[in-house]
């Protein structure tokens, strides 16, 4: 599962972000240590550029940004705000990216480290004015108002010749992955890659690298270079319907998985961050707690164990030398010395007792007002008590075990389920709404209060205003439909009857007109009443009959932002490859929005406002699986 940027992943963002020079920095926003910096890029309008340091850097739109303003982000606020971006560069091939901008006279970089635990600074005349963290290194100290200084240089391995890149392999000792990975500084995922694509065993030793393996390596190197320079093939991996990774070319170490296509590595690499698993280090974590609970356990039941032992032998030599205690211990009662050969380490006269130091024991306590069977017996007794505290200790280490299974399966569960996200809201979530195949906002009233407010908020001139030939239908405006061809008036006719009666009474067909917004009016005859969502149409109506009472769900891209949109099967084919046909039909509706939910990673809610009232069942599927990810087309 992918946890961190890599240097060819920043390569690829950094191309795609060339649109934003030009822009200019917003807000900040910052929630522990991930921060949002608003962009608002002219004629493109707003990006976030979320930062996770050390870990991701992407236009990516973080659902909670925080609601208190720590001083890091009001300081970013003060320095950079309205400052003009005038270049996005990435530092050679590191995992560095700088964001030069100039306000007035004032330049500044600001540079986001995404390496190691990361950092963002704030460079203004070449002085830190403000970092997310201030450390110091052996070779350079990042803290406001010290000058600032990158880090040494990593090796570009895009600039190595065959000759230094043999050499650079050469000198260096190990297995190649980890050498192509360090010394090279391909990252794993991409040294792994370039011994796939170049046939050469990762555990290979770079001493026994033939010149063959060597040319190998450097041709895949530079294939590689060329594809996400230039042939960027920008996809979600996922296994079992899971996102696993984000990558900009295609990989082979992913071949066998799914691959959903997405215009641009920063879209799918947003996506990856919106519905990939919780970081499995959660789970890691959860186990060391208990691991290092059962192993303080273990060690008490092992001290146990070795009491019951000793005290068991001690017992049983008291009674294997039952006459030389029995003396021993009335000697001491009566004050005599111990007899020869015997070392007596203490004599506590307050509580009576005499520790010796006698046979394989180095040290045997015992009562000496009592005699030797009572001591043997005193013996026997705490053994018994050590076994008992042993057994609780056993029951406590299997309760433990119990209670971390379930932690885990819970930690797990939590690790792999996506996150929930709504997609961008917009002005027309308010409505019915879908996108003509040919682009043209249809929209329809959701209830009588949304009709009302539909016409008489949007139905303008150059509209068209459509409607199902059924009493209750909703009121469905095509805006600019002056402009729209035949196939988006059908489309806004078909919408209107999927989303009227008749998709509850299960009909197959039916027939819908579309009239000119003048045709429309609240005023009723003489005489008649029009209740609340309802009009009249005067006038000639164009009718189209033996439309299909059917609609389609997909996934589409809006203005740069994912959205879920039901219409007619036509209008979202046009615009999505991962879609369901829906009908009329006996399922469950709202089981219906629960499985398109988990498909395309949204609310419950939000797939249940695509979906007509009543019950459906699903005709076709494409790119996308309803029974828990794995894609299927049929």
């Amino acid at each position: 599962m992918k946890t961190a940027l890599s240097s060819f992943d920043l390569r690829a963002l950094v191309a795609e972000w060339q649109e934003l020079v030009g822009g200019y920095f917003d807000k900040t926003y910052q929630k522990a240590e991930d921060l949002v910096l608003k962009i608002n890029v002219p004629g493109k309008g707003r990006r976030e550029l979320f930062f996770a340091p050390g870990r991701w850097l992407c236009l990516h739109a973080m659902e909670d940004k925080g609601e208190n303003l720590p001083p890091f982000a009001q300081t970013l606020r003060r320095l950079i705000d309205n400052a003009r971006i005038t270049a996005v560069e990435q530092r050679g091939f590191d995992r560095i990216v700088t964001l030069k901008a100039a306000r007035g006279p004032d330049v500044f970089d600001v540079v986001f480290e995404v390496f190691a635990k990361g950092n963002l600074v704030v460079v203004k005349d070449g002085t830190t004015a403000a970092a997310l963290s201030s450390v110091a290194f052996k070779d350079r100290v990042v803290r406001p108002g010290e000058p600032y200084a990158y880090p040494p240089h990593g090796v570009d391995p895009l600039e190595l010749d065959r000759t230094s890149f043999d050499r650079s392999l050469r000198e260096a000792k190990g297995q190649v992955v980890r050498v192509l990975a360090s010394v090279i500084n391909l990252g794993g995922q991409y040294a792994e890659e370039l011994c796939l694509l170049a046939g050469v065993a990762k555990e290979t030793r770079v001493k026994d690298l033939v010149d063959g393996q060597v040319d190998a390596l450097y041709t895949a190197l530079n294939n590689l270079a060329v594809a996400v320079d230039q042939e960027r093939r920008p996809a979600l991996v996922l296994d079992g319907g899971r996102p696993v990774d984000a990558t900009p070319v295609d990989l082979r170490q992913h071949d066998g998985h799914e691959r959903r296509p997405f215009p641009t590595f920063n879209e799918a690499l947003s996506q990856y961050l919106a519905s990939a698993p919780t970081e499995v280090e959660g789970v890691d974590e959860v186990a060391a707690k208990f691991d290092r609970r059962i192993a303080q356990q273990r060690e008490s039941l092992q001290a146990l164990r070795e009491e019951t032992t000793r005290l068991e032998a001690q017992a049983h030599f008291l009674y294997g030398h039952y006459a030389p205690f029995d003396e021993l211990l009335r000697g001491i009662r009566e004050g005599s010395a111990p007899a020869p050969g015997t070392q007596v380490r203490a004599i506590d006269r307050l509580n009576h007792t005499v520790t010796l130091a006698i046979g394989d024991f180095d040290a045997i306590t015992l009562d000496y007002e009592r005699d030797v069977t009572a001591n043997a017996q005193s013996l026997y007794d705490r053994r018994r008590e050590a076994q008992l505290k042993a057994q609780k200790v056993e029951e406590a280490i299997e309760t433990t075990r119990q209670e971390m299974e379930i932690v885990r399966r819970k930690a797990v569960r939590a690790a792999v389920r996506p996150k929930v996200r709504a997609t961008k809201a917009m002005w027309f979530d308010a409505y019915r709404w879908c996108l003509s195949s040919e682009g043209r906002l249809i929209l329809a009233g959701r209830d009588a209060r949304t009709n009302d407010q539909l016409v008489k908020k949007h139905l303008k001139e150059g509209d068209r205003y459509a409607h199902a030939d059924l009493h209750g239908a909703p009121s469905t405006v095509v805006k600019e439909g002056s402009k729209a061809s035949d196939a988006t008036l059908r489309e806004a006719c078909e919408f209107a009857l999927a989303y009227s009666k008749a998709w509850s009474a299960g009909l197959a067909s039916g027939s819908a007109y579309w009239v000119l917004p003048e045709q429309v009016s609240k005023q009723a005859e003489s005489g008649e009443f029009l209740p609340r969502g309802a009009f009249v149409v005067r006038g000639k109506r164009n009718y189209l009959h033996d439309l299909p009472v059917r609609i389609a769900v997909g996934e589409v891209d809006i203005e740069g932002h994912r959205k879920v949109m039901g219409g007619p099967v036509s209008a979202v084919v046009a615009r999505s490859s991962r879609y369901l046909v829906l009908v009329p039909g006996k399922e469950d509706r709202e089981r219906i929005a629960k499985r398109i939910a988990t498909a395309f990673v949204i609310p419950i809610e939000e797939a249940s406002r695509a979906l007509p009232a009543g019950g459906m069942a699903v005709a076709e599927t494409h790119g996308i699986s309803l029974d828990g990810g794995t894609p299927a087309s049929t």
